[in-house]
């Protein structure tokens, strides 16, 4: 008989807390299903010299206000790692790791959803998707037809200018990531 709970929220990253931190003031029983480590693409989606896009009086979650001494520095991502981890902590967010759901679909029968990771079958009243708007780059459709000696990354990949080969560089996109 598969696992049942309250509520399942699949994303460790910050919606997936501050859903968390939410759930158990109001004392709902619950559980976090991330498919790698809490915060991880803070740790391998972002490129080497990223700061976080607002100062850090913005770097708070539910019950976590900013409390460091620059409020208007920008934090580097690995701060930002560091902020949610601890956060994740201090909250005893009851996250599963290295746990990839697979599928979700109604329950027959009961209501709620049966939920497919990794390792076998759980259900869930509730289920909260937590994974995050922008899973996956958009990549122009005009973008295969660029010649292959054209090199061609996106901000998920790309790490630092050192990779990039000799030559002008154009950026498409006008977004937080873009600029």
């Amino acid at each position: 008989m598969p696992e049942m709970h309250d509520t399942v929220i699949v994303g460790g990253g910050q919606a997936g807390l501050a859903m968390s931190y939410h759930l158990r003031q109001r004392g709902r029983e619950h559980v976090i299903l991330e498919r790698r480590r809490v915060a991880e693409r803070w740790r391998t989606e972002r490129w080497d010299s990223l700061r976080l896009q607002f100062s850090n009086n913005w770097l708070e979650l539910p019950g976590r206000p900013y409390m460091g001494t620059d409020p208007d520095v920008f934090a580097h991502s690995s701060d930002v790692v560091r902020f949610i981890v601890d956060y994740a902590a201090e909250i005893e967010a009851p996250v599963h790791t290295g746990v990839e759901v697979t599928s979700l679909s109604p329950s027959e029968g009961n209501g709620g959803y049966a939920i497919e990771i990794t390792n076998g079958p759980i259900n869930a009243q509730h289920v909260v998707i937590a994974t995050g708007p922008f899973q996956r780059p958009l990549i122009p459709d005009f973008g295969r037809a660029i010649p292959l000696v054209v090199y061609q990354t996106d901000t998920s990949h790309y790490r630092n200018a050192a990779e990039l080969p000799p030559g002008s560089v154009l950026v498409v996109g006008t977004g937080n990531s873009g600029c």
